[in-house]
């Protein structure tokens, strides 16, 4: 089309502001349908914006097919797909999510030879249409995102407590059947007034305590056999969209810390990941194919990260934040290494510790923001995410471009990547020391009181 790199630039940073943008109304469309048809949306979107990419004949239309279709549908794809994953694992989350992201390594590794031989023998217009039908399977795989609850098992499951625990004390009933050693409780029925069991007369109570407080929840309405439902309120409508988007959650600080680290995170490995192969031609001198041979180093090792840490992550029991504060020291290191390296197999090897180091960053990053959250917030949570990285991505990177162009030098600007991951550092240790302490004491006060009676 005649355009520079500028304009390609354009094109790219509409699509990554669009992408990050999309993430909280994909987490309202969660919430309004199921995170299944958001993602089957998000595929539509994107086969469309590259198939219509094909046609284009300006700058304009590429903005608006690739730029926003294709960046719309790929927000809905990241935030909803995570939430699908989430809601499937509880134990082995990390693991799941880095074999689901291991596979976008193995695209990533692919695609641009793929797209290269299309472009030499199809054109830039058949290759966006056999692209476009390439993403249409994307719709396939959406569909098999289907909700956790229609494949849950009824288990009928005996409730255990332990005899530190005196929940029963204040609350015997004849229901319950006490032995010495430990204590089985029976699991209470719940009745209607007319003795019919209600649809919870199986629910696992873990303590009368709580079976107290649904049966207040299930009789305050019908006190005396009256109906006396609570007067309901009418929500303006910046209140929905208030409720919708979890805004709440920005009223947590630990919430805030947690996204504007993951944020630093992402804008440290992106652009450290756009300079690499400029600073190893210009300052290492390699041609196109050394080049090549170390971005692939990097990207092979990222695969293997994405399916061999989270293993780790799993066995250690190591918490999303503890492995983002570990990942982040190891690529700060070595990062400000390799930029004094010139040996072509020196840097062979910094690349592929760099992308094993990398992968876990990229993998933690979502589940990280999950954890600050209850279930139903998940996707709320991980499009404010993403609307940080859209806020604080484009000013930081201009920042460094503008460090690289003004210094001239690709060593102060790989250094001043590595101080935002020193920012970031300084954000969540002190926070994370806070967190550690307190929930020793509040252990420690629950052993104690466990201990008086």
């Amino acid at each position: 089309m005649g355009h520079k790199t500028q304009g390609a630039a354009i094109v790219l940073s509409v699509m990554l502001f669009v992408s990050n943008f999309g993430g909280p109304i994909a987490g309202v469309l969660v919430k309004l349908t199921s995170a299944r048809f958001v993602c089957v949306t998000g595929a539509v979107f994107c086969t469309t914006g590259i198939f219509f990419s094909g046609f284009s004949t300006n700058i304009v239309h590429l903005i608006l097919t690739y730029g926003i279709l294709l960046g719309l549908g790929l927000g809905f794809i990241q935030n909803a797909g995570f939430v699908s994953i989430n809601s499937y694992f509880k134990l082995k989350k990390s693991i799941a999510v880095g074999i689901a992201m291991a596979g976008t390594g193995i695209g990533q590794t692919i695609m641009p030879h793929v797209v290269r031989y299309l472009l030499d023998h199809y054109g830039f217009r058949g290759a966006c249409l056999l692209l476009s039908s390439l993403s249409l399977h994307g719709i396939c795989g959406t569909l098999l995102i289907q909700p956790v609850e229609w494949h849950m098992k009824k288990v009928e499951e005996e409730v255990v407590i332990d005899e530190k625990i005196s929940l029963l004390e204040n609350n015997h009933n004849s229901n319950d059947e006490v032995y010495k050693g430990n204590r089985r409780a029976t699991v209470p029925t719940i009745l209607h007034e007319n003795g019919k069991e209600t649809e919870n007369s199986h629910k696992i109570f873990q303590s009368h305590s709580e079976l107290q407080v649904h049966q207040n929840g299930k009789t305050n309405g019908h006190m005396n056999g009256h109906n006396n439902p609570e007067p309901k309120q009418n929500k303006t409508i910046l209140r929905k969209i208030y409720d919708l988007l979890d805004i709440s959650l920005l009223s947590n600080p630990r919430f805030l810390n947690v996204i504007l680290g993951t944020a630093l995170t992402f804008i440290s490995i992106q652009n450290f990941s756009m300079l690499y192969p400029l600073f190893l031609q210009k300052v290492v001198g390699m041609n196109k194919q050394e080049t090549a041979n170390c971005m692939s180093a990097v990207a092979f090792a990222d695969i293997i990260g994405r399916l061999s840490l989270p293993q780790a992550q799993a066995k250690f029991k190591i918490s999303a934040r503890m492995t983002l504060v570990l990942t982040s020291i190891w690529l700060l290191v070595i990062r400000q290494i390799l930029a004094y390296q010139t040996d072509m197999f020196v840097l062979l090897a910094m690349s592929s510790l760099y992308g094993f180091g990398r992968s876990m960053v990229i993998v933690s990053r979502n589940i990280a923001i999950s954890e600050q959250c209850r279930m139903d917030q998940v996707a709320s949570a991980v499009g404010l995410g993403m609307l940080s990285m859209g806020i604080i991505v484009p000013p930081m990177g201009y920042f460094l471009g503008w460090i690289r162009d003004y210094t001239g030098s690709y060593i102060i600007c790989i250094t001043a990547q590595n101080a935002i991951l020193v920012l970031f550092l300084i954000m969540w240790i002190p926070d994370m020391l806070h967190q550690y302490y307190q929930d020793r004491k509040k252990n420690k006060s629950i052993e104690e009181e466990m201990q008086m009676t």
